[in-house]
């Protein structure tokens, strides 16, 4: 997969549940946009490395994520309390550092930012997921595209079972041919077949999580710093501000 690239994953909770808003409010899904996804991929690797070799990082998390699985690495993994500790107390560096590699290998970051106390009540958590992520993609992500074909995207295969991964294949379908003849579409042509992959192997996947994270710190914890150090190529759309208008 040589040619330009748009990545993404995701960030919180979908639950709609009030037990789930009221703890999880907020849902995130980021989006990078490279026009050479080999080298994004090569220098993500090379800092993983780096942290895992200075035990600034947990070895045994073979991906870079904005929040580390501390559940996870508390029960399944046998991490003390301490060591969890340390390396969430790492986490800001490596954050920073992985945020700069994208800022330079990226041509664009885009993070949909969903509020989920302004959702429909009749939605269901696999529909508002799709229609934040397709409607983000197709409307504001590819407005940033200036290419000749449009790229590939490539998503955390764990997002949806097999059934409901081909059901979404379709949603972002018939969305397409929906805004195309509404005459609302924004680019030429049409977009490849998406594409899961194992975040386990794909570095471009692990830049869209820390996009995704940045913007949900930034919500959910009313901290900026993340987002603001993607500078001018960060770019977001919140569901909904003011009004449910989609």
């Amino acid at each position: 997969m040589d040619g330009e690239v748009i990545f993404a994953d995701e960030s919180g909770d979908l639950g709609l549940s009030e037990a789930s808003i009221g703890e999880h409010p907020y849902y995130t899904v980021g989006f990078v946009h490279c026009t050479n996804p080999s080298q994004l991929r090569k220098d993500l690797k090379r800092l993983l490395k780096k942290v895992h070799d200075s035990k600034k990082y947990p070895r045994d998390i073979t991906e870079l994520k904005f929040y580390l699985p501390t559940t996870k690495m508390l029960q399944q993994l046998d991490y003390s309390e301490e060591e969890v500790n340390k390396y969430v107390s790492n986490l800001p560096d490596v954050r920073q550092k992985a945020i700069d590699i994208i800022k330079k290998d990226a041509k664009m970051v885009f993070a949909a930012v969903l509020d989920k106390r302004q959702a429909y009540n009749s939605w269901t958590s696999e529909r508002l997921g799709n229609f934040v992520f397709a409607q983000t993609l197709l409307i504001n992500v590819m407005r940033g595209v200036n290419a000749r074909y449009p790229p590939s995207v490539v998503y955390d295969r764990g997002r949806l079972s097999p059934a409901q991964t081909e059901e979404f294949k379709d949603y972002v379908s018939n969305k397409e041919r929906y805004l195309e003849s509404m005459e609302l579409k924004v680019y030429q042509g049409k977009l490849p077949c998406l594409q899961e992959m194992s975040s386990h192997i794909e570095p471009g996947i692990w830049a869209a999580d820390i996009v995704a994270g940045a913007a949900s710190c930034k919500y959910a914890h009313n901290d900026r710093f993340y987002v603001e150090r993607f500078g001018s190529k960060y770019k977001e759309r919140i569901f909904w501000q003011k009004q449910q208008n989609g």
